[in-house]
């Protein structure tokens, strides 16, 4: 009788019939880092303040559940260990092409910085064209499809003399050009070239770093020398 009410149980344990409440209770944890992970993929600094301001507090609850309810289901047999394994690489697969992808794409200096606007110039003048044009108004999708085209983020327009565009924002820190309508003087030039989050490019370009989260209050000593070496003969 023993050894029956013994073979009941283990049958009832590892029963692949479970219910869908259950499954959903051990893959909820699991779909939780899935959005998380997602939000990190389409925006990682929304997705950073976000989660800092608002979710903090769920994030660790997640990532406890996930791990305890993952290695209950690998006690498990049937559709629910299926579940949590499949949704298990799925969040896997996430991760690595956020660090091995995606992150990397963020990164940025000043000679990527060059390099970019070097390579799409004809893109720059053509969304700063539009963005100073009556049009812009009347058409505010085409300025977004301009700013896509030359791989930034926004514009301001507010000053008459030159436009800010936003390249990337890593994080909390922001990297950007300021680009004059028409070339600046040479006083102007020279009092970019004291300023360590301003690096003149040309006399139309001025590359610009806002610190943040890393808090620097502008480009690195290296990574200034690296660009003079690559750009700047004397």
């Amino acid at each position: 009788m023993r050894n029956r009410n013994f073979s009941l149980h283990r049958e009832k344990d590892t029963d692949v019939q479970v219910s869908n409440w259950k499954i959903l209770g051990y893959a909820l944890p699991s779909i939780g880092i899935f959005l998380i992970l997602s939000a990190f993929l389409v925006d990682p600094y929304l997705a950073y303040w976000g989660t800092l301001f608002f979710a903090w507090w769920l994030v660790p609850i997640i990532i406890i559940s996930y791990i305890v309810l993952f290695f209950k289901s690998l006690q498990k047999k049937g559709v629910l260990k299926q579940t949590v394994l499949c949704l298990s690489m799925i969040n896997l697969i996430l991760f690595l092409f956020l660090i091995c992808v995606k992150m990397p794409a963020y990164n940025c200096d000043p000679i990527k910085m060059a390099k970019h606007y070097d390579r799409k110039t004809e893109q720059f003048d053509e969304l700063i064209t539009y963005a100073y044009s009556p049009s812009v108004t009347q058409n505010p999708h085409e300025l977004k499809r301009l700013l896509r085209k030359a791989g930034c983020l926004s514009i301001d327009t507010s000053n008459p003399n030159y436009c800010d565009i936003e390249y990337k924002r890593p994080w909390d820190d922001a990297y950007s050009y300021r680009i004059y309508l028409r070339p600046m003087s040479a006083d102007i030039y020279s009092t970019y070239l004291d300023k360590s989050e301003f690096i003149p490019h040309n006399d139309r370009m001025v590359m610009m770093f806002g610190g943040g989260v890393t808090g620097e209050i502008g480009f690195s000593y290296e990574q200034r020398q690296e660009y003079r070496k690559k750009y700047i003969t004397d």
